[in-house]
């Protein structure tokens, strides 16, 4: 069958999709305006109608329909996939065929329930607006400083301190008491509780409690939160979790902060739902709050599709301290790690045999292959892991909420959020507030819980900076700290990923890696015949000269990685599957490419999931429990991918790490070399306009693309 997302693809018009939001201008064939992803004064955004896809060359972002949807709302790919197929007018159960049935009934369900949700906010919020029961509710909201306004925007409201008062009205609606037992509205009544009247059986979750609705990132309401008004325990009480609601997966107000945290790069997160409130009405409305206090992972997913700068901001208690070191530790493992390349200098024996093979027997020698002590010769590339996030705190004054510091100084609130503790000067802080530090004992236990905190940091700067910043906080000469920091160094190198390219692969350590799913230590295997690499043109000073992507001749490979555009998507196959059946192989390829390096939307959803799995789980998950990630949706093309390496006869780890990586890089390539295409296109489109200002920005970008291509293309002749 067609593919449900090709069928939705053919139905929905990028462009119509992207005016929504994106104020377009007709640019010869394509359409240009501002990108909604990073400010900028003139567009550098692009959409194309005849491929369906977008690219803006300031941000460097792009895709097709699904890849702006869920960027720009912040939705992960089954969301995005149900709403367009609601504009789409597609049925998704019909076309996935899997459990159709069943899917139905999940999803009139869950509409059912909604609309439940829905009704019973409308009573909530009438009976805080109305009713005189709910006097001392409104006097609650005034001491919190909540204006009138604030109150309708967020939909705030009141449980009435009876024991059925929502569950009466709920039923003359037409819902079953089963309904909203399922819905966390109403509890059943047990046996001894005849005495309360109730003779349905049910009773309200929530009563004699202020009312805050919470919503999903499309505005929909699927829970609670409700706030004691006299002695009722607990203080706060949340709806149970339901089909629609887990509060370990939900961010109260994202759906009213998502705009904001985009347009400032930032979110605040907060503990409490009138802190969060507090600092949208007094304009910081990219704060978000964690429900129930404790960050999640969940919620860092959620949240680096928005942004990659996160502040925490809870309360500057002792559970406040230990949230925020929680906080800390989900985002550190939540975001995604950029995989960064860092050359090591070659040995002197390295460079003087270069010196030597710099000549006209080199180059014969090398269209050969070398051989002996030339086979020695190598570029050697660290590749260390740094995480794709900037994290930082916001200190509050000792005893104030947020809610309460933005009330009492609302200036020195926004200069805190504009100008949080860094991640590394907040340790410096907390690691060492129990410490004597001019004391030997507390001198050396602030080195050692601080060393492996500056050694994290990537940027050597930074890292001197803070190394003085130590050794002025424990009175100790630099020379001794930077002799424990290489120790600590030198541990953490033990664990990182290490490429060298053009050198001898230990087929053996290859083997065992690639084998039980670890693949952090090992090399990149540079035996890519030079053929391939004369049938790629080089970068030239009017553009890129190319063939088409590159056949290898290689017995693993050979009839799959051809020419073509629906060849270039077989390529993407082959390559999800060998990381499906082989998961050592993913950190060799995910510092070659990413999600946006994929023409399709099913295996760039794939790959996408591979990657989030393999970072979440320390040893890497087989083929069968990744299985239970892949969506109904993806389910063909993770058999297409699959199936493309069954096929295949079995090669051992050398061959299996070479061919993943020349399919990453020619992936890579050939996005550069496409971007480069449209680039020119878009000179000569504002070179005809006369638009100067446009046509140098754009050459610019070209240089930038040229830049890249010429390192890869360096990378593949140091390759062989």
């Amino acid at each position: 069958m067609s593919s449900i997302i090709e069928t939705i693809k053919a139905k929905v018009d990028i462009v119509e999709e992207i005016s929504l939001i994106v104020t377009l201008q007709k640019s010869g064939k394509s359409l240009k305006g501002l990108c909604p992803f990073h400010n900028e004064r003139t567009p550098s955004f692009y959409v194309y109608p005849e491929t369906q896809t977008w690219h803006c060359f300031g941000c460097n972002e792009g895709g097709d329909i699904f890849s702006f949807v869920e960027k720009q709302q912040g939705q992960e790919f089954r969301e995005a996939l149900e709403y367009l197929s609601q504009k789409a007018g597609v049925q998704l159960e019909e076309l996935q065929g899997r459990d159709s049935e069943a899917a139905r009934e999940t999803s009139a369900a869950k509409e059912r329930l909604r609309q439940l949700n829905e009704d019973a906010l409308l009573w909530f919020h009438h009976m805080l607006l109305r009713s005189r029961e709910a006097e001392d509710a409104r006097t609650y909201v005034q001491s919190r400083g909540i204006s009138t306004d604030t109150v309708l925007t967020f939909g705030l409201g009141y449980a009435p301190e009876q024991w059925d008062s929502l569950s009466r009205y709920l039923l003359s609606r037409g819902y079953s008491e089963r309904e909203l037992v399922i819905g966390g509205l109403a509890r059943e009544r047990e046996l001894g509780t005849a005495d309360r009247g109730d003779e349905r059986g049910i009773y309200d979750y929530f009563r004699n409690r202020l009312i805050f609705p919470i919503r999903d990132t499309r505005g929909h309401v699927i829970g609670f939160g409700g706030r004691a008004l006299g002695e009722s325990k607990p203080k706060y009480l949340n709806s149970p979790q339901t089909v629609l609601f887990e509060k370990n997966n939900v961010l109260y107000a994202l759906d009213m902060a998502r705009d904001a945290i985009k347009q400032t790069r930032q979110v605040v997160i907060v503990e409490g739902y009138v802190d969060a409130i507090i600092a949208h009405q007094y304009g910081t409305r990219q704060t978000v709050a964690c429900i129930g206090s404790a960050i999640t992972e969940r919620h860092i997913q959620q949240l680096k599709k928005l942004t990659k700068q996160v502040t925490l901001a809870l309360d500057p208690d002792e559970a406040g301290n230990a949230a925020t070191e929680h906080g800390i530790q989900e985002a550190l493992k939540g975001f995604d790690r950029t995989v960064v390349p860092v050359p090591l200098p070659a040995s002197t024996s390295d460079r003087q045999w270069q010196q030597k093979g710099n000549g006209s027997k080199g180059v014969k020698e090398r269209s050969g292959g070398y051989t002996g002590k030339q086979q020695q010769a190598r570029g050697i590339i660290r590749l260390e892991e740094q995480v794709d996030a900037e994290i930082n705190v916001l200190q509050l004054p000792p005893g104030e909420d947020p809610d309460e510091f933005i009330r009492r100084d609302h200036a020195a609130w926004l200069y805190a959020v504009t100008h949080p503790l860094p991640l590394v000067d907040y340790f410096f802080v907390s690691k060492t507030a129990d410490l004597n530090v001019h004391e030997p004992t507390g001198k050396t236990e602030a080195a050692r819980r601080l060393l492996p905190v500056i050694a994290m940091i990537s940027d050597r700067i930074k890292r001197d900076a803070y190394m003085r910043k130590l050794a002025s906080l424990i009175s100790i000469g630099e020379r001794s700290l930077y002799a424990e920091l290489q120790r600590v160094l030198r541990d953490q190198r033990a664990t990182s990923v290490t490429a060298t390219f053009s050198a001898p692969l230990d087929r053996r350590n290859a083997d065992r890696e690639v084998a039980s799913g670890r693949g952090n230590l090992g090399v990149i295997s540079g035996s890519q015949e030079s053929s391939d690499v004369n049938q790629t043109s080089s970068v030239e000073a009017k553009g890129v000269r190319t063939n088409g992507l590159v056949h290898t001749r290689h017995h693993g490979t050979s009839g799959i990685l051809d020419r073509g555009e629906a060849n270039r998507l077989k390529w993407e196959d082959y390559l999800i599957g060998l990381l499906l059946q082989n998961p050592g192989l993913s950190p060799y390829v995910y510092g070659i490419i990413d999600d946006g390096d994929f023409a399709g939307t099913d295996t760039r959803e794939l790959y996408h999931i591979l990657c989030a799995v393999y970072q979440q789980r320390a040893s890497s998950p087989s083929l069968q429990s990744f299985e239970q990630y892949v969506p109904a949706s993806l389910w063909d093309a993770f058999t297409r991918a699959r199936a493309s390496v069954d096929r295949e006869t079995s090669r051992d780890g050398a061959i299996l790490v070479k061919e993943a990586v020349q399919c990453a890089t020619r992936l890579k390539r050939a996005r550069l070399v496409q971007l480069n295409t449209e680039l020119q296109f878009l000179i000569r489109e504002a070179t005809a306009a006369g638009d100067i200002h446009s046509r140098r920005q754009l050459q610019q970008k070209l240089l930038e693309i040229h830049r890249q291509l010429h390192t890869i293309d360096s990378a593949t002749h140091l390759q062989g």
